[in-house]
Parts: structure tokens; C-alpha cells; sequence
């Protein structure tokens, strides 16, 4: 089955943030440079202490710090000039504005009437990490600091976000079926950048086996990225790059409250709905409504990325609700972009992310940080604006691959691929579902039914099919997904974790998972012979293989090294696997793909008899309907998604 993880973010309600931490003087905070490195001071909740002995050294000596010096590593801020002290949580969120005195208004919060306990998220704020509790009465004009010690200002500590530790089964944990969820706390008053946030870690999903640890660093990085800026909730607070704000400010210095939502109302300065007119579906056209970030830099990223100077930003995601709705990158767009709404494979936090939260006006990027985000790399504007539907068509009129979607129902035997990255071996995700998807995500006009008797039988009804993965807007492409051995041991298909390697005994691919390894795709069928015995492998398609960069690429499989001279060329493997002969072919994918520009990658020959991998009359009878039978002529007279079916049968 295809693997997929959901996230949802979790939106602090009004009377949970605070907005007044003192940072310092106002003009001179504005006016200094991004010239500190993030730090963050983190504090371990006692909920930690029920953490198993394993589990707690993974969080505490690993995971967090891990994930701390990414930060800092990453972000810039300003500095301030005083320690960070958080403000006392009033009762009903009630409190007033003064000097330090109490007697005129000022930047000093004091509470209507009472200080309550001050809690980030789930965690009690320590002593230690608060401010002095004044109180006023309830017209403002008697004001007082309370006494006693629990009411003290403590030291606060000199960094730029205090970050929570937790490990509480919340019923957001339930709730969400999450990992781990995280967000801010309170804000600094000047410019509004969170200084205090939380991570909690739900201790029932928290694995600590190697095969699951970049999935978790990766799942509280996207967490931190939250509670850092990348939020619905904090996006009427964000800055422009002189300082003012791109929201417009009531009385109280704070955006309007949207209380259908309960976030802070943004201006479409920073987010903005568009309305895709002619989206393609299987009956036509419909409107299609995004939201897009719309903010200088993100603006400018997206551009580049897709290679699209038309469009008109980045857009979020429009599924899942709110705390994955409207707070996440666009799945079908940006599909292992880590700040979309639902891992499936191969996450990578790319300039995207980090150019939103420079336009946060909160931090300076380092872009040496990204990484690579090769989905939907300079495929343009059809393919950023438009369906899957309107891009697998018109791909298919010049013959060319519809990637990174793809058209094929599962089936058994099974008939595998590389993901777009070839990180891991892969599967079409397209199913059926159990019921009639929305109408603008019906793409298919015709399907192959795979399960039927008769070749060329069509699929009922597709108003039923789509991609597994909703948040994709249903479109459907190749993701890595889990196996099972003979033993009931699970593992999965990213070729660069050791522990997906299946058992030794059953490897008559002769593949082979690990840090240098990626999926390549095979040519036919692996076969082994022991004797008179002949074994066909039935599962094939692609597989894991150990390979490096010189002049080319050099495949390793076994005691052999074979070497690729082009794209598309043929190998033919011979290897042993204990008493059996093993036969096999891999087909040579591009060499800067793998190798990337500067790795010396030879001038590839063209060879007309093995252009794309497949020999000249093959490629012909795939590419020709002549000789195809008459109602699969028809059907390609009537939608080109059909030239898919015809493909797929002949």
C-alpha cells in the first residue's frame, strides 16, 4: 500500500497567544540588522519524565537538538536587547497598556483584575520565564504590582525562542492521528515575531527504530516551521520589508479576529483567491478556487521553480480543514515539499519555504540550507495553473511521458516504477474509491479495467478513480509504498534505508539499499536458474541499486560494476544469488539526474534503435494507433486520456 502521513497544524484561539513581550526599545529594534543566528533555549516538560528510557534519550540527545541546530542554521533574527520574559495570561484575555508606573498608557501589560497560570500549548511557562503580574481594576485606573513571590518577574533568558519540550497523548494526538504538533505561544510587540512555542511529541506514534528517524526529524522540523511563522494564524501579522504591516491594525494594535475561523484575519497582500476558470475534468470545465501566498520573495521563488513568470504565487493548500487547509503548501504542486499537508515520500524543506519566512519580515534565510525540490521543476504554466487532467493531455500529444502523474490502476502481478525523484521503488496510486469524488476531480474519461477477463475491457464508471492521496487534489502518481516479506516483516521502498532491503534469500533482483543507492528502472523480467528449475520474477518494473559518479555512471551489483554511456541504454545483469543464476536488465537513466552538472557526465550518443529505452519497432507500434484495433481508435478520437488506454493495451 502507498505510504502517507498526515500533519495537522494546531491554531492557537485568541485568548491562548500573547502579543506584548518586550524586546527592547522600539525604533532602535526596527532598526537593526538580521545579523543573529537563531538560538533557542529549550525547556523539557515533566511529561517527559513518562517517556520510556529509549524514547527519552532519542528526544532529549538526538531529535530536539537535531532539529535546534537546523534552526540555527538556517534563520536569522534581530537582536535584542533584553532578555526574553513572557507575559502573565489574564483571565478573559483582559488587560491594558501601561508605563511601568501604571498611572499612563505604555507598552507594559497589565491584567483586568487577575493573573491566571500562563501555559504554551500543553506545557506550564515555567517561573523563571515570566514577567512581573500587575493588575488593574476594571476601569484601568487603580493599577498595582502583585505581591508574593509566585507573582515575581523571573530572570527570562537571553535567546531568541523559548521552545517547549512535551510528550503528552492530547486529544489532538487522537484527534489528528499525529506524531507531533506544534505552535507559537506569544509574540514580541514591536514587530510581532513568536518568541515562545511548544512541540509535543504524542508518546503511542513516537518510534525510535533507525528505519523511522528521518521521517520523525523531518515531521518536528515541519512542526518548528509552524510555530516559527508558517501559519494561518500568523499570517495578518506579517511584516513588509521596511517593517510596517501588510494587515491593517484596529485600536488595539492587533488584525481583526475572524471568529467563523478563530485566526487573525490576513489581508490579500499575503494570501490571495484566485479562481482557475477552465479546470479540466472528465465532462468539460469547471472553476476551481486556490488560495496563493502572494508575498515578494515566495513570489518570486515560485516563479523560478516552475518557470512560470505569469503566476501569481505560491498556492496553499484548499483540503483537509483548517490546521491543514490554508497552512500548508498545495499537495498536487509541491507533492514532497515537507511543508505540505501529508508526507509520502522523500521530504525536503526547499527555497520555497525559506523565502515565506523571510516574507514573514521576521528572518533572514540562509538559502546554502535548502534543499533540492525537483516535482514540477521548470514544467511551466500548464502545469502550475491547470488540472493533472489538462497536463496529461497535452504531454500525450507529443508522446511525451504525463510525469510526475501518472494513469495506472494497481494490478497483481505487480508493475513497479521510480518516484520522480528516484528515491524509492514505486506504485501508480491511482484506486478506486467508494464513492463519487467532486466533480472537479474527475479527470479520467476512459480507464483499462486491469481486473477484467478481456483485454482492452474499459472501467465502468470513473467518477470513482483518483489518486490515493487527496491533499494532490486526487491526481494520481508513483509513490513508494510498503511490502511485506513471506514472514510478515514489513518494510518499505526508499532505496537509501538500509532496512528496506528485502531478506537475502529472496533478493533475485540482486538489489541492493543504502546511502548510495536509487531506484532504477528494469528492462523485463529478473529470472533465475538453479539446474533444470527456472524462476521468473513476477513483481518487476524498477529496483534498488548502489551506484556512483565517474565519467557516467557506474552501477554496482555484486562483484560487477556495469557502466551507463547513455540515457535509455540497456544492462544486462548476471549475478549469482547462493545456488541460482540470476539474469536480469536495468535501464540507464540520465546521468545529471543522478550525477548532477559537475560530475564530468560524457556527451550521450544518440542511437537511433534504443532511443528512449526502447528499441525502434517496439516504440513505433506503442506510438502508432494504425494497427489498432477500431474501437481504440474511437476512443482516442474522443480523449486523449484515451491515448493512455490505447498505450496500456497494445
Amino acid at each position: 500500500m502507498p505510504c502517507a502521513q498526515a500533519t495537522h497544524h494546531w491554531i492557537p484561539r485568541q485568548h491562548e497567544m500573547g502579543h506584548n513581550v518586550r524586546v527592547g526599545m522600539p525604533h532602535a529594534f526596527r532598526q537593526q540588522e538580521f545579523s543573529q543566528k537563531m538560538r533557542f533555549e529549550v525547556f523539557y516538560d515533566e511529561s517527559m519524565k513518562d517517556l520510556s528510557h529509549s524514547k527519552r534519550l532519542l528526544v532529549r540527545n538526538k531529535l530536539i537538538p537535531e532539529a535546534v541546530a537546523y534552526f540555527h542554521n538556517t534563520l536569522s533574527v534581530r537582536p535584542s536587547k533584553s532578555n526574553i520574559t513572557l507575559q502573565r495570561t489574564c483571565k478573559n484575555n483582559a488587560y491594558y497598556l501601561k508605563d511601568t508606573s501604571g498611572d499612563k498608557n505604555g507598552d507594559v501589560q497589565f491584567c483586568k483584575l487577575e493573573c491566571i497560570p500562563t501555559k504554551c500549548g500543553p506545557v506550564a511557562a515555567p517561573k523563571q520565564h515570566l514577567d512581573q503580574c500587575r493588575i488593574c481594576d476594571t476601569r484601568g485606573v487603580e493599577c498595582l504590582t502583585m505581591p508574593g513571590m509566585e507573582w515575581k518577574d523571573g530572570p527570562g533568558v537571553n535567546k531568541d525562542f523559548i521552545l517547549y519540550v512535551s510528550s503528552i497523548q492530547t486529544s489532538h494526538c487522537y484527534s489528528a492521528n499525529a506524531v507531533a504538533y506544534a505552535s507559537y505561544c506569544q509574540q514580541e510587540q514591536v514587530l510581532d515575531r513568536p518568541v515562545a512555542g511548544f512541540v509535543n511529541l504524542c508518546p503511542n506514534r513516537l518510534e525510535t527504530g533507525t528505519v523511522h528517524y528521518s521521517s520523525l526529524v523531518s515531521t518536528v522540523k515541519h512542526e518548528i516551521y509552524h510555530a516559527l511563522g508558517f501559519s494561518a494564524g500568523l499570517y495578518a501579522f506579517y511584516r513588509k520589508r521596511d517593517g510596517s504591516p501588510y494587515t491593517a491594525r484596529e485600536k488595539n494594535g492587533l488584525p481583526s479576529y475572524n471568529k467563523k475561523y478563530n485566526l487573525y484575519q490576513w489581508s490579500p497582500s499575503v494570501v490571495r483567491k484566485i479562481e482557475r476558470k477552465k479546470w479540466a475534468v472528465r465532462h468539460g470545465y469547471v472553476t476551481h478556487t486556490v488560495h496563493m501566498i502572494v508575498t515578494p520573495r515566495v513570489k518570486e521563488n515560485v516563479r523560478n521553480h516552475f518557470n512560470c513568470k505569469s503566476l501569481e504565487g505560491a498556492e496553499i493548500e484548499n483540503q483537509g480543514g483548517l490546521g491543514t487547509e490554508f497552512t500548508h503548501w498545495e499537495k498536487r504542486l509541491f507533492e514532497n515539499e515537507a511543508m505540505t499537508g501529508t508526507y509520502t515520500q522523500n521530504p525536503v524543506f526547499s527555497r520555497l519555504t525559506l523565502a515565506l519566512m523571510e516574507d514573514t519580515g521576521w528572518y533572514k534565510a540562509n538559502y546554502s540550507m535548502a534543499d533540492t525540490l525537483d516535482w514540477g521543476k521548470n514544467l511551466g504554466c500548464t502545469f502550475a495553473k491547470s488540472s493533472c487532467k489538462t497536463w496529461m493531455e497535452q504531454n500525450m500529444e507529443d508522446m511525451s511521458l504525463a510525469q510526475p502523474f501518472c494513469f495506472t490502476i494497481k494490478q497483481e502481478p505487480l508493475r513497479m516504477r521510480c518516484t520522480h525523484s528516484k528515491m524509492s521503488v514505486a506504485l501508480c496510486n491511482l484506486r478506486q474509491y467508494d464513492k463519487v469524488l467532486p466533480d472537479e476531480y474527475q479527470y479520467f474519461n476512459f480507464l483499462p479495467d486491469t481486473k477484467g477477463k478481456h483485454l482492452g475491457t474499459l472501467v465502468g464508471d470513473t467518477a470513482y478513480y483518483g489518486g490515493a492521496v487527496a491533499l494532490a487534489d486526487y491526481c494520481p502518481y508513483y509513490q513508494k509504498f510498503t511490502l511485506s516479506d513471506k514472514g510478515g516483516k514489513k518494510r518499505e521502498t526508499t532505496c537509501t534505508v538500509t532496512d528496506n532491503a528485502p531478506a537475502s534469500m529472496d533478493n533475485f533482483a540482486l538489489e541492493s539499499y543504502g546511502t548510495n543507492s536509487r531506484c532504477f528502472e528494469q528492462g523485463r523480467q529478473w529470472t533465475g536458474k538453479k539446474g533444470l528449475l527456472t524462476r521468473t520474477m513476477l513483481d518487476w518494473g524498477s529496483g534498488c541499486y548502489r551506484y556512483y559518479c565517474d565519467d557516467g555512471i557506474k552501477v554496482h551489483i555484486g562483484n560487477k560494476v556495469y557502466s551507463c554511456f547513455q540515457e535509455g541504454q540497456h544492462i544486462e545483469v548476471n549475478g549469482v544469488l547462493g545456488e541460482w543464476a540470476i539474469n536480469g536488465s536495468l535501464i540507464c537513466p540520465s546521468c545529471r539526474q543522478f550525477c548532477g552538472d559537475s560530475t564530468g557526465c560524457p556527451m550521450e550518443i544518440v542511437d537511433d534503435n534504443t532511443e528512449d529505452g526502447l528499441e525502434k519497432d517496439k516504440k513505433s507500434l506503442a506510438t502508432n494507433t494504425q494497427h489498432a484495433p477500431r474501437h481504440w481508435k474511437n476512443i482516442v478520437l474522443r480523449s486523449m486520456l484515451s491515448v493512455l488506454v490505447s498505450i496500456y493495451v497494445l
